[in-house]
């Protein structure tokens, strides 16, 4: 009900009257003016001041106090002229606590001149030192041109940094290459090739290994080859080929010592060494070594002889000196049994060609104990020495 109009209005119910707030009494007034001053006061002194425990609202986070003065009213000072809202944030369903922003909404920037400018996300904010009063914003969607400059100058010493190492790489192979076209080259080339040591080796041995170094350089000569073309001369044991830088070659030879010899199915010498290796085959007897009598194979020189006549080249190396002058030579029979003929006439049979050792130890015993002269036949061929006497 309006001030003043003492009948109810057509649309309000019957026995009920409308109260406005300006019909409450002075006391009634100014109570809730005290009580909702403080809000109202926070809200006067703006956002540099902090709340006092009677405006935060956190301390209430039912209730909203919304108060302020119609814009007509400002020039009156009585209290009669505020307007208080309560809003209970459970019954509108408002939640004074903030959330988390919202990614869609942009935030504003406040410039010192009060202008809001929006950024985009993607913006960063450059505050400069030497003027507080300018803010710069970065568009970050925009690349740096320093940046460019920076990745331009990177790919650039990059592809210095490759190109250096290649003509470094290149620099090398090429004095590499010509140092070994130097020292392959005639200046180092080998004059003169010496041989040692060679007796029997055959001349033809000689002059292929001789052709082969002669010429090469010192640093370049193949000596590998070299010793391998020696090696193929039966008689050779084993060589070494050195060079200096006086440009020659030395050959040092080792020969294999002949130790027995046979002869074969086709009437030729084979000459044996300790290790029953066939050093070479000859068409005449030779005088300088013990033969063993019999027939043997007709192997080639090179080749290994049968285990009989290794055995019998060993037991000629193991015999004593006081022995050897008196062996004439050596036989084997036809079932493979060893024996060694005497110049006195004397036979020794040792049997088949195992524990040749003990066997030889048996008959030096005997020999010194008795007169190899006296004794037709010394049979060891059991272990145990029986003699026949003449």
């Amino acid at each position: 009900m309006r001030p003043g109009d003492d009948t109810p209005g057509d649309g309000a119910p019957a026995g009920k009257e409308e109260v406005s707030i300006t019909e409450a009494s002075p006391e009634v007034l100014e109570e809730l003016t005290k009580l909702f001053s403080g809000s109202h006061a926070a809200d006067a002194r703006g956002s540099d001041d902090e709340p006092g425990p009677e405006s935060d609202p956190e301390s209430d986070p039912g209730i909203h106090v919304e108060s302020g003065v119609a814009e007509g009213d400002r020039s009156d000072a009585t209290p009669m002229g505020e307007v208080v809202s309560i809003v209970d944030a459970d019954l509108d369903g408002h939640d004074p606590t903030p959330g988390p922003p919202d990614p869609l909404i942009k935030p504003l920037m406040v410039a010192p001149g009060g202008t809001d400018v929006p950024l985009d996300r993607n913006d960063t904010v450059v505050i400069v030192d030497d003027d507080m009063d300018r803010v710069v914003i970065v568009d970050d969607d925009r690349p740096d041109p320093r940046f460019e400059e920076r990745q331009r100058r990177q790919k650039r010493r990059e592809r210095l940094r490759r190109v250096k190492w290649v003509k470094l790489t290149a620099l090398v192979a090429v004095v590499v290459t010509v140092v070994m076209a130097i020292l392959g080259s005639s200046l180092f080339g080998i004059r003169s090739v010496v041989f040692e040591g060679n007796v029997y080796m055959s001349d033809e041995t000689v002059e292929t290994v001789t052709g082969m170094l002669e010429g090469a350089s010192v640093f370049s000569v193949d000596t590998a080859a070299a010793r391998e073309a020696v090696m193929k001369d039966p008689w050779v044991a084993e060589v070494r080929i050195t060079t200096s830088l006086r440009r020659t070659a030395l050959v040092e030879v080792a020969e294999r010592v002949p130790v027995v010899w046979y002869v074969g199915e086709d009437q030729k010498a084979r000459v044996i060494d300790a290790r029953g290796f066939i050093i070479a085959t000859l068409e005449g007897w030779p005088t300088g070594y013990l033969q063993v009598v019999g027939t043997g194979p007709s192997l080639a020189a090179g080749s290994y002889a049968d285990d009989v006549y290794r055995a019998a080249a060993q037991l000629v190396l193991a015999l004593p000196d006081e022995l050897r002058g008196r062996v004439k030579s050596l036989e084997l029979s036809a079932g493979g049994e060893l024996s060694m003929n005497l110049t006195g006439g004397t036979i020794v049979r040792f049997g088949p060609p195992t524990d040749l050792q003990n066997k030889l130890v048996a008959v030096v015993v005997l020999f010194r104990r008795q007169d190899p002269g006296t004794l037709l036949v010394v049979d060891v061929s059991t272990g145990s020495p029986t003699v026949q006497v003449k």
